[in-house]
């Protein structure tokens, strides 16, 4: 015998209300609550999807997988409506992904150690992975940028929020 959920018993109204005081803010392993709450049942699905102002409030962190198309499809759910973005910038985590990229390292190679593989590529070439790790998300949001009702950029190193810059909108 099957038994009904409480839960599914609640008014819509009573629900999106819920669901707007979840964390639109992934953890360093996970979702978003919002985007967890849309995966629970065909009814959660459908509420959230279709209420744009729930997908208004985004905070997006390059330590997300994948977060250029997050960014895409959270501004692609707000419909047409007004968004607050806030980015959490990881300047190690970039730093790592280019010395992993542009350094490999071949353990057997004889000149494989720990000062030669900082001196093999030149710093323009930092810089110009750091800028293409930047465009791929700014790509996504400057297409939405008539939108922006806030912006907010951090820098985070060591997990700590090193300067923080609010863009005029």
């Amino acid at each position: 015998m099957s038994h009904p959920h409480h839960i599914n018993c609640l008014p819509v109204e009573l629900l999106l209300s819920i669901f707007r005081h979840t964390e639109t803010r992934g953890r360093p392993h996970g979702l978003p609550g919002l985007v967890i709450a849309s995966h629970v049942c065909r009814r959660w699905r459908y509420l959230t999807l279709q209420t744009h102002s729930l997908w208004t409030v985004m905070s997006i962190s390059n330590r997300e997988k994948d977060y250029a198309h997050h960014a895409q499809t959270w501004l692609e759910r707000s419909g047409a409506l007004p968004v607050d973005i806030v980015v959490y910038w990881d300047s190690a985590l970039v730093e790592q992904r280019a010395e992993t990229t542009l350094f490999p390292i071949d353990d057997a190679a004889p000149w494989a150690d720990e000062a030669s593989q900082f001196v093999r590529r030149s710093y323009m070439e930092y810089d110009r992975f750091r800028e293409i790790e930047r465009q791929s998300l700014m790509r996504e949001l400057d297409r939405h940028k008539h939108r922006w009702r806030s912006f907010t950029w951090n820098t985070m190193v060591d997990g700590l929020v090193e300067e923080s810059a609010d863009a005029d909108v």
